[in-house]
């Protein structure tokens, strides 16, 4: 919830990935082929350490803000448990799960860092949310291998015409020259929140364990038990509480039906039980959107379906036929 403070597990963890992302530039920006880059000198570790805990700073102000109901810290802790739990490190999702940070892996690090930046800006009425947050990650990103540039262009060992080409050159062009595979792959889980379903589909096609992981975390409050389910969902009505009420239920069943797969799609307009005109436009609307679908899961990852797909399906169908009639879960309740 807004003013939530960060459970120290949570804070551990984004430091460590920090360390981890500032370790890996270090390595790609050293360019030497006679040797390995030397560890961090303590300047730059201590430059990195505080920077890191600017920036956490201010991802936690932005995910503190009043207006946000579900999207806050309290998401990020869940996605982080559930990622731990998808990768069999827990029995079950727990935000105070225990961690262990000395030795953090690239993979870890790239789905933790997603984790924090893929919501840090959210507002309800902006429709570029997810570009926004990877904007801001990649100011993160900048940052350190500013400071990382900085400390190499110290030591005499590191191949000068690199360190030259990266000095002159403007913040864009440098972040392109010094781009790696673990700062695209984290602007990538970031970007593919924006379109869920088809992006999870694509991640299990094309074998993509870290975004299907990542996505597979993200929706997995859809297969949640129906309470915590119907929390979920008036939360989000209460970050959408400025659209008039009847658009609202129109326009959430519409995203909703986009969620299920083909076939659930079109049970989930005809299982309600009202068969009023309403509900029978619906029902039309959703056959004719059926045809467009090509997804037969929610969840990307075989572990994802095992846990959370019927669930998700079923709660899915539930709030649909609630929306149909009018009714929103747990609204004016939290």
């Amino acid at each position: 919830s807004p003013g939530a403070t960060m459970n120290e597990t949570l804070r551990q963890r984004w430091h460590s990935s920090t360390r981890c992302l500032a370790n890996v530039l270090h390595s790609q920006l050293y360019q030497s082929d006679s040797k390995p880059p030397p560890p961090l000198d303590d300047a730059t570790s201590d430059a990195i350490s505080s920077l890191s805990g600017k920036w956490l700073e201010k991802v936690e102000i932005l995910y503190n803000e009043p207006h946000r109901a579900y999207h806050n810290m309290s998401h990020v802790e869940d996605v982080m448990a559930s990622l731990d739990f998808l990768l069999g490190t827990q029995t079950e999702p727990s935000p105070t799960s225990k961690f262990s940070t000395n030795d953090i892996s690239v993979n870890m690090a790239i789905i933790t860092l997603a984790a924090f930046f893929h919501d840090v800006i959210y507002n309800p009425k902006s429709p570029t949310n997810e570009k926004d947050s990877a904007v801001l990650f990649l100011e993160f990103a900048s940052e350190i291998s500013n400071v990382i540039t900085s400390s190499l262009g110290k030591d005499q060992n590191v191949n000068t015409i690199i360190n030259d080409k990266i000095a002159t050159q403007p913040l864009s062009s440098k972040m392109q020259t010094i781009q790696s595979d673990m700062i695209s792959q984290i602007e990538q889980c970031i970007i593919a929140t924006a379109t869920h379903i088809s992006s999870a589909n694509q991640a299990r096609k094309s074998n993509n364990t870290l975004i299907a992981l990542f996505l597979d975390a993200d929706m997995s409050i859809l297969g949640r038990d129906a309470d915590r389910y119907d929390r979920y969902a008036g939360s989000i009505r209460k970050e959408y509480e400025f659209v008039e009420r009847s658009v609202y239920c129109e326009k959430r069943a519409e995203i909703l039906e986009s969620f299920l797969p083909v076939i659930d799609a079109v049970e989930a307009a005809s299982e309600s039980p009202d068969n009023d005109e309403r509900n029978a436009s619906t029902l039309e609307s959703t056959r004719g959107k059926e045809k467009e679908k090509n997804h037969l899961y929610i969840y990307a990852t075989e572990k994802g379906r095992e846990l959370w797909e019927d669930r998700a399906r079923k709660n899915l169908r539930r709030e649909i036929n609630m929306l149909c009639r009018g009714t929103i879960p747990c609204e004016n309740q939290l």
